[in-house]
């Protein structure tokens, strides 16, 4: 399965609650036995691509031409049990072309802090157009603001679920949380 996770912070890679969400179910399932790829765009060089984390079978690192994603992420589908990427804030080539062999689509949502500039939002609809019958999942917790961003976001894109968990916790409750949500009701094992 390929799960992407976005994240509408534009933070590092290190901070950003995204690669940490997509890192810690990565390991997770690593630990569960699956052979796992994590996916990410290169921090120190965004235009120059993206990276692969072999995370059971050791810790090759490679690079992958943003124009290629798509074809490494459909390849990779064969020797991976769980593929998971850490999409950027932006939309550009790569992004788009992981959307369009993504399973599932997860959007982590900070309410307090929801972005005027759309970037998030624009992912999601990208997703749904690139990829109909996506399943896009944006995780948000059930706070007042939160409720608000469910309703702008419901009325513009249409399928999306959401997850009321929070997205800024990252210990290992909040993500066991999220595993069993993503693994034990939303997705297949």
């Amino acid at each position: 399965m390929i799960l992407t996770i976005a994240s509408e912070h534009a933070s590092t890679v290190a901070t950003d609650i995204a690669a940490s969400l997509a890192a810690a179910i990565a390991r997770r399932r690593a630990r569960a036995g699956r052979n796992v790829l994590l996916v990410y765009q290169n921090p120190k060089l965004p235009q120059a691509g993206w990276l692969a984390t072999a995370i059971k079978t050791g810790a090759e690192i490679r690079s992958i031409a943003a124009k290629d994603i798509g074809v490494e992420l459909a390849a990779a589908k064969s020797s991976y049990h769980d593929i998971l990427v850490h999409l950027p804030k932006h939309d550009d080539a790569g992004a788009r072309g992981a959307l369009a062999q993504a399973d599932l689509a997860l959007f982590a949502i900070a309410a307090e802090n929801w972005q005027t500039d759309g970037s998030l939002a624009a992912s999601m609809r990208a997703a749904s157009i690139l990829k109909p019958g996506l399943p896009l999942v944006a995780l948000i917790d059930d706070s007042a603001a939160g409720q608000h961003v469910m309703s702008t976001l419901s009325a513009s894109i249409g399928g999306l679920r959401f997850l009321h968990l929070s997205a800024t916790k990252r210990d290992d409750v909040s993500v066991g949380a999220l595993y069993q949500a993503l693994y034990g009701h939303c997705c297949s094992a």
